[in-house]
């Protein structure tokens, strides 16, 4: 679909939610339902500030005041880890965060954040989610193991490798050790590098003392970070992640939301995130434009090395579906859709 095409709808379904969402949040029931709502990552990120705090503020605006969230950052009522739980439990009402964090309990989370190479742009995230159904089975892989109702948060990542040294193909990571999380930890494995497991905030000071040799990142979070002074490549075509993350609220809190509350929060799900995920398209533009200005090499792999690179993360994904029957319908879906969009034998 033709960026500027994909714009134009966005905007035009937000226009249509917007109204929709006004009209149906004038049923006043003269209730103000505060509800908690945490945090995953840190205010500097645009997943904070455009995906989490855009949310907010349609929310309150839509339902005209008739909902209002006290808001909570990382690590405030609970461990980015123990989210999940917590929102289960109800000491969360609404948790934004990122699959991730939860595969171990949640193997369809895999599924959730984006396969590796399957999503370059937004809009197919969108279209696997809300035109190829995987967002039902994403959340019946939740809700039907907790206390929750799912919702997934669309971004707009360029994730790429990028490394202290200046490299010239996927050849020269070998030996490197490399940040890297949960799938992407396995693909700079099956590359040759060392996976290593970090927190984000010792990122800045492991690349300065060669800790580490690079890292797997959003070109967003790198500059928001001020990494790119570390830098000398980023891997940045193929995309390997353009990126979902999602909501969780408590099934009790929503469940005591009036029918027109729910919706305003279905419609800025589905729509409002659908313009912040061409924000957040935005705001990696800009980023990746304060890198090139601080001398970082923006490297478009070979054919032969996407080749490589696809060699190494195809497989993942049949061992994903292979955890359990939910995500194997969902690995499907994608599958599927890489087919249609010609990406796929």
């Amino acid at each position: 679909m033709p960026e500027k095409l994909t714009k134009y709808l966005s905007v035009l379904m937000l226009t249509i939610a917007a109204t929709f969402a006004s009209f149906q949040a004038s049923a006043d029931d003269g209730k103000v339902y505060t509800l908690k709502y945490h945090h995953s990552y840190p205010p500097t990120l645009a997943y904070y500030k455009t995906t989490g705090q855009g949310f907010i503020e349609l929310v309150e605006r839509w339902s005209n005041g008739r909902i209002k969230f006290q808001v909570f950052d990382a690590g405030a009522l609970a461990s980015v880890p123990e989210m999940l739980s917590a929102v289960d439990k109800g000491i969360i009402d609404v948790s934004h965060s990122w699959g991730g964090f939860y595969s171990g309990t949640v193997p369809e989370a895999d599924v959730e954040v984006g396969l590796p190479l399957a999503w370059q742009e937004p809009w197919e995230a969108y279209d696997a989610y809300y035109n190829r159904g995987l967002g039902e089975v994403v959340s019946e892989a939740y809700e039907s193991k907790f206390n929750v109702k799912h919702f997934p948060a669309i971004m707009g990542l360029k994730y790429g490798i990028s490394t202290r040294q200046d490299i010239n193909s996927l050849d020269d990571l070998k030996g490197l050790k490399i940040r890297a999380i949960g799938l992407f930890g396995k693909i700079a494995t099956n590359l040759g590098a060392s996976a290593v497991s970090i927190p984000g905030a010792e990122i800045f000071s492991s690349l300065q003392l060669g800790t580490i040799d690079g890292l797997v990142y959003g070109v967003e979070a790198v500059v928001a970070q001020k990494l790119q002074g570390e830098l000398k490549t980023t891997i940045f075509e193929p995309n390997l992640n353009s990126g979902v993350g999602h909501w969780l609220i408590n099934r009790t809190t929503w469940e005591s939301l009036p029918e027109d509350l729910q919706q305003v929060i279905n419609d800025a799900v589905r729509y409002g995130n659908s313009a912040h995920a061409l924000d957040y398209a935005a705001s990696e533009a800009v980023s990746t434009g304060a890198m090139e200005k601080a001398g970082v090499k923006l490297l478009a792999l070979s054919p032969e090395d996407r080749k490589t690179l696809q060699g190494a993360v195809l497989p993942l994904w049949d061992e994903i579906a292979a955890k359990s029957d939910l995500a194997a319908k969902a690995v499907e879906i994608v599958k599927q859709q890489q087919r249609d969009y010609g990406q796929m034998q």
